[in-house]
C-alpha cells in the first residue's frame, strides 16, 4: 500500500505584528492589562485546561505580574474549567483572562504580544494554534502527545500533559528564559517551511496519481 503523510499548509498571510501600538490596542480591547501566557482555541475538555490553569497557579508566575489568557469560545463541558477557575487563588480578569472569541482580525495581534502560546491538549487532530504562533513569531510550550509533536518540531517546548507540576515547569521556564524563547522563535519561522498549502497540493496529486496506478 502506497502511504505517505500529507501536511495541511499553514495560513500565509497570518505573521507577526511589529507595531506595539497595534498590540497595545488590541490586548486592551480585550482587557489584559499585564504580559500574559496565552491559550488559543475552544474551551474543552480535551484541550486539558484545568491542569492548564492548576500548573499556572503552582508557577506561581501570577505572582511576578504574570496573566494567563484562555481565549476562545466555551465549549462542550466548559463549566468544569470555569469551576476549576473559581476554586484557584487567582483574581478572574487580572491574573486569568476568559475574553472569549477572538476575532480574526485580531488573532495575529493578540499572538504577537504573547509571551508564548501554551497548548498542552490530551489529543489533536492536527494543532493549527502551534503554526499560528510560530507565524508570529511566539515560543510554544505544547504536549509531547497526539500529533503535537510532529506540528511543533524541535521548535516547541514539549511536557506531559498529565503532570501538572512539569507543565508548571515549562511554562515558568519559558516566562523567564529569553535565551531559550529567543531560540525557539527561530526555529519555529524553520518549522513553518515544512506547511506550505501548494506542497500539500503536490503531495495530494501524487497519492493520487499513485493510487490510480496501483
Amino acid at each position: 500500500m502506497y502511504k505517505r503523510q500529507v501536511y495541511p499548509g499553514a495560513d500565509p498571510d497570518l505573521r507577526r505584528v511589529d507595531d506595539p501600538a497595534v498590540i497595545a490596542a488590541t490586548v486592551a480591547r480585550y482587557g489584559i492589562g499585564r504580559p500574559y501566557l496565552l491559550y488559543l482555541g475552544t474551551l474543552q475538555p480535551r484541550k486539558n485546561l484545568i491542569r492548564l490553569v492548576e500548573a499556572f497557579a503552582a508557577s506561581g508566575l501570577h505572582n511576578d505580574k504574570y496573566s494567563l489568557v484562555l481565549a476562545g469560545r466555551a465549549g462542550w463541558l466548559a463549566k468544569p474549567l470555569l469551576a476549576a477557575v473559581g476554586r484557584l487563588p487567582l483574581a478572574v480578569g487580572d491574573q486569568i483572562h476568559l475574553p472569549g472569541y477572538v476575532d480574526e482580525a485580531d488573532k495575529a495581534a493578540l499572538l504577537s504580544g504573547a509571551t508564548a502560546l501554551v497548548f498542552p491538549s490530551l489529543y489533536e487532530g492536527f494543532g493549527f494554534p502551534i503554526l499560528e504562533a510560530q507565524a508570529c513569531g511566539v515560543p510554544v510550550v505544547c504536549a509531547g502527545t497526539s500529533s503535537l509533536p510532529e506540528v511543533a518540531g524541535d521548535a516547541g517546548l514539549r511536557v506531559d500533559p498529565l503532570d501538572v507540576a512539569v507543565i508548571a515547569a515549562a511554562i515558568k521556564r519559558i516566562a523567564t528564559d529569553g535565551a531559550l524563547r529567543g531560540e525557539l522563535i527561530v526555529k519555529g519561522y524553520a518549522n513553518l517551511a515544512r506547511f506550505k498549502w501548494e506542497e500539500a497540493a503536490s503531495q495530494t496529486l501524487a497519492v493520487l496519481e499513485a493510487a490510480g496506478s496501483g
